[in-house]
């Protein structure tokens, strides 16, 4: 057998050395391990302590002189067996690990992040991005249409182009308003996967939900908007919206 094998399965290639010349002088001296493995005196003590940790040499002191002897071949076999072991320890601690630093990672991605968007071409740009984001399948909702985005004749217009894209990619709506917008908002009414009910409740901003994206839309002498990307806060507010869903009426 040559050395290199030996140093495969993890010896050093002056443990491999010192080991093969052991099993075949049998019990001997240092000075003879020296002579055979041509391993320096000022390391062979290093290497002989380090096979004898890893239960391949023992040793044994007769009339004060030092002799040290291979272990049975399968020790190799044993040996390799607690690396495994050993191996096999890690990988589990690594894995716990790995999930601890998965969960950090998941919350620095799912970092809340906040984006404004002042005036009508303000508006324009993010009701286009949100198309651009929505996939066949995907829901949008949304509570609290108001007067002013239905009497500004712009931005009803861009509005109902809105939702006839939204449409056209098969994107399901549910828009919850306030009585008093109904027979402004019949112009949507026959919309493809545009379904609508009302509430008594007036909310002080428009509020739109998508994936992981909560919309404010607030009428000053502009509209601003505000997007926030947080898959808990969607949640939250996908929840309350189900919920007034369901005690609102057509």
């Amino acid at each position: 057998m040559d050395t290199d094998t030996l140093v495969s399965i993890g010896l050093t290639k002056g443990e491999a050395d010192v080991y093969l010349t052991l099993v075949k002088l049998g019990n001997t001296s240092s000075g003879n391990i020296i002579k055979t493995s041509k391993v320096s005196r000022s390391k062979v003590y290093d290497v002989l302590e380090r096979l004898k940790q890893k239960g391949m040499v023992t040793e044994v002191t007769k009339q004060n002189v030092r002799y040290f002897e291979a272990a049975d071949p399968k020790r190799i076999i044993e040996y390799l067996q607690v690396k495994k072991e050993d191996i096999e320890k890690k990988i589990t601690s690594s894995q716990k690990i790995v999930q601890e630093l998965n969960k950090v990672r998941s919350l620095q991605l799912e970092r809340q992040e906040v984006k404004v968007y002042t005036g009508i071409e303000g508006l324009k740009t993010v009701y286009n991005e949100i198309l651009d984001d929505l996939k066949k399948g995907d829901e949008y909702l949304a509570f609290g249409v108001g007067e002013k985005e239905i009497e500004n004749e712009e931005i009803a217009l861009f509005i109902k182009k809105f939702h006839m894209k939204r449409a056209e990619k098969k994107v399901s709506a549910k828009i919850i308003m306030h009585p008093e917008t109904r027979k402004k908002m019949e112009k949507f009414s026959k919309l493809k996967y545009y379904h609508y009910r009302f509430t008594d409740i007036k909310f002080p901003t428009n509020i739109a939900l998508w994936k992981n994206n909560v919309l404010t839309l607030v009428w000053e002498d502009k509209p601003i908007v505000f997007v926030m990307k947080s898959k808990e806060v969607a949640k939250k507010y996908k929840e309350y919206f189900n919920d007034l869903w369901k005690s609102s009426h057509k």
